[in-house]
């Protein structure tokens, strides 16, 4: 058993760098733990929806049962269970129906009682059956909504009718793996249960959070969870907290008693937008008190003492409920050895280090030596061989690096499109297919394997390639040089007189309209990152320090000046340390070295010049993405998959939209797509009587009126493209 002082300590023995409802397991396709044998389904996975949760435990069994883990003899009945479930929500209890269906040995411990999490809801609330074009493949029936106490009778019916081995009460405090498919599962009363397998459904909320203060040990006095409303009648209640759950209570309670709530920040900041309306209207009608930037400091028996903005006040108070949420269960899913997406162990720095390490061999070798002028072609020791593949155009390092570049972005951008089969995917990887193939590399390329020198390479290179990510935007060499043809120079002037206008009018201009759709559908950086990247967008780092730092990513822009001003003068040093730094190191090297372990927007978000010159921009822009006010179920998705850590979730929960003026959004569409209840758009709400198949064209169709035309249809599995954790 573990005991309190065991788990804090593993609490502080690891770093994240995501916040903790965004920690998860990494789990394969079979939903498998990286420990053999340990699978892990439901919500804890990171979709908290019923419907994607009951599907998992069909799913698992029948996995499972197609990987053989069941083929063991089931003869000795004293033997170790096939299967043991831990959590009776609706995935535990789906994947306990499949076993029960295939004569499993199996049993299912649930620490409290099932269906726990929907039993801590308020009194009336629903439990919504979305998404809802996803059938129901489990035997529990989910198909439409329920409102709580008709869905906690569905269950315990279900369960009656089944005959589900279902032990509530039996609180799991660890899982030994004794071998392969061998684990022992230890409870808090001190029994122990052996089985080859384990399936890990236990949701995302763990134990309630505590204030940790003097007097908050009074348990008939502290609650953590609102049962009912009618427990309470004309007493002084303190509501801690100023989420969605708290300030739903405090308008239940409000008509019968004297509630005051109290929260630490100076404005509620992730409340639906409903709840919002309530909570004005209550305060205007003096039904309730609100005290903002208000912390509990002692809990007494007829009275609350608070720090109010640094001056200490006692309330008198008969009951506390403390409504700030709940800690995941991290320290239980680490104690079992499985790794876990956003913590940084060891291994994992290890990695990142050789990451970088060879990302900068590789990308330094070929842009710095790879076509050596006065050497001849450069190759790496004992990998000549590579080029005798290719056509001689590619055969040198430099070329050769960039060839696999593009063809990376090729194969993965139309891997993903098939994969996720929507309409925004297929748009914003076949624009940077398109994009990258023709003026950024593939035209280029081409006149150059064909013409060999010639003015009008350069020229292509510059079409889309703007200042400050080109830093040789504006230089005449190298096509005007001394015995070229008079009308080369002309050429090279038109070059540098675009990019002038593309650098101070086209992007500017175009960012206004349509955002930043060139980061994502455009340049050839952004390429790489969604299509190659696209493994790794919920490892961006999240948080307010990351938040934070991405303003220094200003500092760039005077240095990107500066190095032009020298390299345009004559003088070479500055623009040399620019380039190797900023260019070399920081755009190329740390940035593709480290998608696996902190995303692939690394460079776009905290570095890029480019990125912050449109950001300037982007404070005037129109570009938003709208979320349908009143729906969002919290679920935290967005912001899990968003790879410029940006807070999607509380401008949704809100109504609002999220815009430039307040983040540095690449208009990728990923939360768009993710978002399991749909309700975000590119642009503007769309209207409901508009085709459903057309709800997610936006504001910038016009720019890709072809893509836009294609009858792509929309991903349906939803389950499966919320799913993409691989480690």
């Amino acid at each position: 058993m573990i005991n309190a002082e065991q788990s804090k300590k593993r609490k502080q023995s690891y770093f994240a760098t995501v916040p903790p409802q965004e920690i998860l397991p990494i789990i394969d396709n079979n939903f498998q733990s990286t420990v053999r044998g340990l699978y892990v389904i439901g919500d804890v996975t990171g979709i908290p929806l019923v419907k994607i949760a009951a599907n998992h435990g069909v799913d698992v069994i029948e996995r499972m049962e197609a990987a053989g883990e069941f083929t063991a003899d089931q003869s000795d009945p004293d033997g170790p269970l096939d299967l043991l479930i831990i959590g009776a929500g609706p995935a535990g209890l789906s994947a306990a129906m499949e076993a029960e269906k295939r004569n499993l040995r199996y049993a299912v411990l649930e620490q409290s009682e099932v269906a726990n999490t929907v039993r801590g809801f308020p009194p009336g609330k629903k439990v919504y059956a979305e998404p809802r074009q996803l059938k129901n493949r489990s035997a529990l029936p989910v198909e439409t909504d329920k409102e709580k106490t008709e869905f906690l009778k569905m269950v315990e019916q279900t369960i009656r009718e089944k005959k589900l081995n279902l032990k509530e009460g039996v609180e799991v405090t660890r899982i030994l793996k004794k071998g392969d498919h061998r684990f022992s599962v230890e409870t808090a009363d001190g029994k122990s249960f052996p089985a080859r397998n384990v399936i890990i459904a236990v949701g995302r909320q763990g134990k309630a959070r505590k204030l940790n203060v003097p007097g908050e040990e009074k348990s008939d006095k502290v609650v953590y969870r609102l049962h009912s409303p009618d427990d309470y009648h004309q007493k002084n209640l303190l509501i801690v907290g100023g989420g969605n759950s708290a300030i739903e209570a405090a308008l239940m309670l409000m008509d019968t008693n004297r509630v005051t709530i109290s929260y630490r920040r100076d404005e509620f900041f992730r409340l639906k937008q409903d709840n919002r309306e309530l909570l004005e209207q209550a305060i205007a009608q003096k039904k309730l008190t609100v005290l903002f930037q208000s912390e509990v400091q002692r809990i007494e028996s007829s009275a609350v003492e608070l720090k109010i903005d640094g001056e200490t006040k006692t309330i008198p108070n008969d009951y506390v409920l403390v409504l700030i949420g709940t800690d995941p269960p991290i320290d239980f899913l680490l104690d079992t050895g499985m790794e876990l997406d956003g913590i940084w162990k060891p291994k994992r720095v290890i990695l990142c280090l050789i990451g970088i390490l060879v990302a900068y061999s590789v990308y330094f070798q070929s842009k710095h030596f790879g076509l050596l002028p006065d050497a001849g072609e450069y190759f790496i020791p004992g990998f000549q061989w590579l080029f005798s593949f290719v056509h001689p155009r590619f055969a040198n390092l430099y070329s050769m690096y960039y060839l696999v570049y593009f063809l990376a972005i090729l194969g993965f951008g139309l891997y993903w499109g098939f994969r996720y089969k929507h309409r925004l995917i297929w748009r914003r990887n076949l624009s940077s297919i398109f994009f990258n193939w023709t003026l950024w590399w593939g035209l280029p390329t081409l006149l150059v394997s064909t013409w060999g020198r010639n003015p009008w390479t350069p020229l292509l290179t510059r079409s889309l390639n703007a200042w400050p990510l080109n830093m040789t935007a504006f230089d005449l060499d190298p096509v005007a040089q001394l015995g070229d043809p008079p009308w080369w120079t002309v050429v090279a002037i038109v070059g540098v007189v675009w990019a002038v206008v593309l650098t101070f009018l086209v992007l500017p201009v175009f960012t206004l309209l349509v955002g930043k759709h060139y980061c994502s559908h455009i340049c050839s950086c952004g390429a790489l990152a969604e299509t190659v990247g696209n493994s790794f967008r919920h490892r961006g780092p999240k948080g307010d320090a990351p938040r934070w730092m991405e303003r220094f990513g200003y500092v760039f822009i005077p240095l990107a000046v500066l190095a032009t001003l020298f390299h345009l003068s004559g003088y070479e040093s500055p623009f040399g340390y620019y380039n190797t730094v900023v260019g070399t190191f920081l755009s190329g090297a740390v940035a593709i070295g480290v998608y696996p372990f902190l995303g692939q927007r690394i460079w776009c978000r905290f570095w890029c010049p480019l990125a912050f010159w449109m950001n300037f921009w982007g404070r005037w822009s129109r570009f938003k993405i709208s979320a349908e006010p009143g729906k969002c179920i919290d679920c935290n998705v967005c912001n899990q998959y968003c790879q410029m850590g940006i807070d999607i979730k509380s401008r949704a929960l809100q109504g609002l939209p999220v815009t430039l003026k307040d983040s540095p959004c690449v208009a990728c569409a990923e939360c768009v797509v993710r978002c399991p209840m749909e309700i975000l758009h590119l642009g503007d709400l769309p209207d409901e009587k508009m085709n459903p198949n057309n709800r997610e064209l936006d504001q910038s169709s016009i720019l890709f009126p072809i893509l836009n035309s294609l009858d792509i249809p929309r991903v349906n599995d939803i389950s499966m493209k919320n799913r993409d954790r691989h480690s």
